[in-house]
């Protein structure tokens, strides 16, 4: 603990900040995969978030990357910077990083404790989706200053997508990369209405449109969703240049059939996401009524990208089954008897789900 005390302290003042007037000012608030998170009390009841990276992920040593945690962490800044501006509080207002290979950290507020899935019902889960649902579609709102489309790179001084290439050379790709993993999905063993499914991806792959970029988030979990004064939070975003309708199929995807799914992994386990489908289910409602207000088009657009993201988790999880499971994916995936447990939930809820009238 000493050692942790003098890391807080020297992330402390290189930030500007007091140091901890004592040792016990400051606990282990939780560990992910990649950090590990230090609630810290300054003087004035001043409540801090500090995030070192850790040495060890998914059973593997990580090498410190300046480029990768630069990127990273001023991607999470713009993004909250964002954020407060489209919804003042919706992230932690402050915000600080450093990167350097004797000391890496970032600095936040600290916004409160993250959903409790056990204590909220269906009715106040539809309510936190609606507002969730609203924010997305207000960032949509906003054109980002940046190029490129993906995940945010730090290169030549400014952040900017990953992937430069034209719009539509971008979309061409995807689709065909769609249609190679339909191939394989459909001449395997596995017994599921192939018709049925192949001809809602073909309907969506010729209807989708990516007429704008956003910068959206792709990682929404429980776990970064805060509840305060009966209000949504984020925290600890992955932030994306991309088309919003994606990655809020993506959101409701994942709560109506990701998380449900994935509670024998070990990365989710100790959520026991499984027990609580229905709120999870009515922040995914939520959700989509605040994205879409209801709006035919912006329904029918959200259904396509959530049609194609549980496309793909099915065709992951057949891909991952082809090979040895390593440590990581285990991790994140749980084991072969698990992931094969998915497959058949995946195909009977792409043959049964049903599309915005295309």
């Amino acid at each position: 603990m000493k050692d942790i005390y003098r890391k807080i302290n020297l992330a402390l003042e290189n930030s500007g900040y007091s140091r901890l007037q004592s040792n016990t000012d400051f606990r282990l608030l939780g560990e992910g995969a990649w950090h590990e998170a230090y609630l810290v009390k300054l003087k004035g009841n001043h409540w801090l978030v500090i995030r070192f990276p850790k040495k060890q992920a998914y059973g593997k040593s990580v090498s410190f990357n300046w480029q990768e945690m630069f990127s990273e962490y001023s991607g999470n800044g713009l993004y909250y910077q964002q954020a407060n501006a489209v919804m003042p509080g919706i992230c932690p207002e402050e915000y600080e990083f450093y990167v350097d290979p004797e000391l890496t950290y970032t600095i936040e507020s600290y916004m409160g404790k993250p959903i409790d899935l056990s204590a909220t019902d269906t009715s106040v889960g539809r309510d936190y989706g609606v507002q969730l649902g609203d924010f997305f579609r207000k960032m949509d709102d906003v054109k980002p200053n940046l190029t490129g489309f993906g995940h945010l790179i730090w290169e030549d001084g400014k952040l900017k997508g990953e992937y430069n290439v034209e719009r539509q050379k971008f979309m061409a790709d995807e689709k065909d990369e769609f249609l190679l993993e339909w191939a394989q999905l459909r001449d395997t063993n596995l017994s599921f209405d192939r018709l049925a499914i192949q001809e809602k991806l073909l309907q969506c792959l010729e209807n989708r449109s990516f007429s704008f970029v956003s910068l959206t988030n792709q990682d929404t979990s429980p776990e970064n969703l805060i509840i305060h004064n009966g209000r949504v939070h984020i925290i600890d975003p992955l932030p994306v240049l991309y088309s919003g309708f994606v990655f809020a199929g993506n959101h409701v995807n994942n709560y109506q059939t990701l998380f449900l799914t994935y509670y024998k992994s070990p990365r989710y386990v100790k959520h026991q996401f499984h027990k609580h489908k229905e709120v999870l289910h009515a922040l995914a409602a939520g959700f989509e009524e605040g994205y879409t207000e209801r709006l035919v088009e912006r329904k029918r657009a959200l259904k396509i990208e959530q049609f194609l993201q549980l496309f793909s988790l099915c065709h992951t999880n057949y891909r991952v089954l082809q090979k040895e499971i390593n440590k990581e994916t285990y991790m994140r995936m749980g084991d072969k008897q698990a992931i094969e447990s998915r497959l058949p939930i995946y195909l009977e809820e792409l043959e049964a789900f049903e599309l915005e009238n295309l």
